[in-house]
């Protein structure tokens, strides 16, 4: 679906290496309802650049497609050592299109402008207006941004008669002052905040809208020609404007739709296998391909069209695979969803800023399944990795609809299992090993094999050698087990040269040889946002080493095992006539680390560390 555009304007880096600073920040929004319902916004923004050098502080990217028109610009610098000021051309403003290597066909576009002799110590500003022609594509207004702001401002102001939903998200919404003030006939709504720190990213977090405060409005109703017209405000209405954009699709001839799918089911004796032989035939025949072009962002293409063409986007397969098991006599519908980079629920954003993904609901027997054919690999009855724990709104009919929230994966079904048969020879550790990979980590692998199918070796080594690179391995065996309900499996000859130690003639030898989440302890100082994880997953590893003719254990480290809410380890050792047996679990449980689970988290990590580092000792 389409990625709605936020009116947020640096094109530069999110560190600035430089203390520079928004001085200002103000947006005003202005809505007139009489005949038509006019929106315009004015932007005006002031920023003190520290060094010249920094050009992307000064580089202003201004997005807007075809339901919005950008004018109006105008820029200056005002330049502290010669206090003089300098304008900007209107020639040195530029319309570009937004190019993105994953979308095939879209309408966004910016503006783009430098402003000129910025030296150190130089003051800029800009303004422009915009016109939006689409009122339910109100967008929003951060607050906080890559450089700290001193005042940031967001007003409305519209006639009484039109009605304002809106809701802050984020963090230091303590900083945020509301007010709302009659002036005439008009309502004015103001938020402003002042003193907002740099946003700072960190590896693996989450969005930044999960942090960065901002604000999402929206018109809840107007008045037209004396007569109230609703608009937004809750599910419904946000529902009953999806499906008006659907109501007219599939209108063409699906006679060869129809008999593929009669194809697919045929000898198949439950509902469950008829759903499972469509949902792999278009993963492994439709290629996603984006479209952000004007409604096509929301109306799904015609299925017969994306059944003879075999591409299209998130909403073209949903309908696709919606139509195919709806002619397998199947209850499936429509369902429109955000991924989890959205931190929003259909509640609090009955907006098209709430969801930017579509996806088919299926039900088989009572059970819920929500199909999203766009990961080419995921699992069949599983979410795919980027919605599980979010909210689906499920179509129905034109006045039934269902918010239902996606399970989360458990960890068991995203299993990797690894078994080792190996022999001491010589100082090194040399042997057999075979892996297998389940559910979504056998996406992940998949998707990852897809796109760099010349080395898929070193993706299937990097599975075991992550955490130990003195691992040497050789392939003997892949089998993808594509689309089979089955796990990937690869079977490696293993050699780790000097994995045994002679100490006075007894052997030392640490029997672990792979660690997962070894590098995952957290710097509790520094770190200053959740981790967010893309699921939840189990190695099972079993080494089985063979002794060395005349060797005995002399000694076996203890067992251990330790499980909170956040994962679980699980380490066995067995020693029997001729061979040493170590069991090894380990479970990361969770999709998001919250800040108030790090500590927990580090108690975790430096438990399973310590048994990393255990021992055996052979002796003669």
């Amino acid at each position: 679906m389409k990625k709605y555009i936020v009116l947020f304007l640096f094109s530069f880096q999110l560190y600035s290496q430089e203390k520079s600073k928004i001085v200002y920040s103000n947006e005003t929004l202005v809505i007139n309802s009489g005949k038509t319902l006019e929106i315009e916004t004015f932007v005006s923004e002031s920023r003190a650049i520290s060094k010249s050098k920094n050009t992307w502080e000064y580089s202003i990217r201004i997005p807007f497609d075809s339901f919005s028109e950008i004018s109006n610009i105008k820029g200056s610098t005002f330049i502290s050592r010669t206090n003089k000021r300098e304008d900007l051309s209107s020639s040195a403003i530029g319309t570009f299109d937004a190019k993105n290597d994953e979308v095939y066909k879209s309408d966004n576009k910016f503006k783009f402008f430098v402003l000129p002799k910025v030296e150190d110590n130089s003051t800029i500003e800009f303004s422009y207006k915009s016109k939006l022609k689409q009122p339910r594509f109100l967008s929003s207004f951060r607050f906080q941004n890559p450089i700290k702001t001193e005042t940031a401002k967001f007003q409305i102001r519209c006639q009484s008669t039109t009605e304002i939903g809106y809701k802050i998200f984020g963090n230091y919404q303590d900083k945020i002052v509301f007010t709302k003030v009659k002036q005439g006939d008009l309502d004015i709504y103001t938020w402003e905040a002042t003193d907002i720190p740099e946003f700072e990213a960190e590896d693996d977090m989450p969005s930044s809208l999960y942090f960065m405060p901002h604000l999402i409005y929206y018109i809840k109703s107007y008045e037209k020609e004396g007569k109230k017209e609703e608009l937004l405000g809750t599910p419904e209405q946000l529902y009953q404007w999806y499906y008006s954009l659907l109501k007219n699709i599939n209108k063409t001839d699906e006679t060869a739709l129809k008999n593929k799918t009669v194809e697919l089911i045929k000898g198949k004796s439950s509902d469950f296998e008829k759903a499972k032989s469509i949902y792999h035939w278009v993963q492994q025949n439709v290629h996603y391909v984006a479209f952000e072009d004007g409604m096509g962002g929301f109306v799904p293409r015609e299925a017969s069209d994306i059944f003879q063409k075999l591409y299209g986007d998130c909403k073209d397969m949903a309908n696709l695979l919606n139509q195919m098991l709806r002619y397998a006599q199947l209850d499936s519908n429509l369902t429109w969803i955000g991924t989890r980079s959205k931190p929003y629920t259909y509640e609090d954003v009955p907006t098209p800023l709430v969801d930017n993904h579509m996806i088919a609901n299926l039900i088989i027997d009572g059970k819920n399944y929500f199909l999203d054919a766009t990961d080419k690999f995921c699992p069949f009855t599983f979410p795919s990795a980027m919605i599980q724990g979010k909210e689906a709104l499920i179509g129905k009919s034109e006045k039934e609809f269902r918010l239902e929230k996606v399970p989360e994966v458990e960890s068991t079904q995203n299993k990797t299992t690894i078994s080792m048969k190996l022999n001491l020879e010589n100082n090194h550790i040399v042997g057999d090993v075979t892996a297998t990979i389940l559910g979504l980590n056998k996406s992940y692998l998949l998707n990852t094999l897809s796109a760099n199918n010349q080395k898929e070796n070193e993706i299937w080594k990097k599975i075991l050698t992550e955490n130990n690179q003195k691992i040497q391995l050789e392939i003997q065996e892949l089998q993808k087990k594509d689309y089979q309900e089955q796990p990937s499996k690869a079977i490696f000859k293993l050699k780790l040269e000097d994995g045994v130690k002679d100490v006075n003639g007894k052997l030392l030898l640490k029997p672990l040889l792979l660690f997962p989440l070894k590098e995952s302890l957290i710097d509790i100082e520094k770190r200053k946002l959740s981790i967010e994880n893309d699921l939840a997953y189990v190695y099972e590893i079993q080494y089985e080493y063979q002794l060395p003719l005349d060797y005995k254990v002399e000694f076996l480290p203890e067992n251990s095992k330790t499980e909170n809410d956040l994962g679980s380890f699980d380490i066995q050792y067995k020693a029997l006539k001729n061979t040493i047996t170590v069991n090894q679990k380990i479970e990361s449980k969770k999709l998001l680390l919250e800040t108030k689970d790090f500590a927990l988290w580090n108690s975790f990590i430096k438990a399973l560390t310590k048994q990393y580092n255990q021992s055996i000792i052979l002796s003669k």
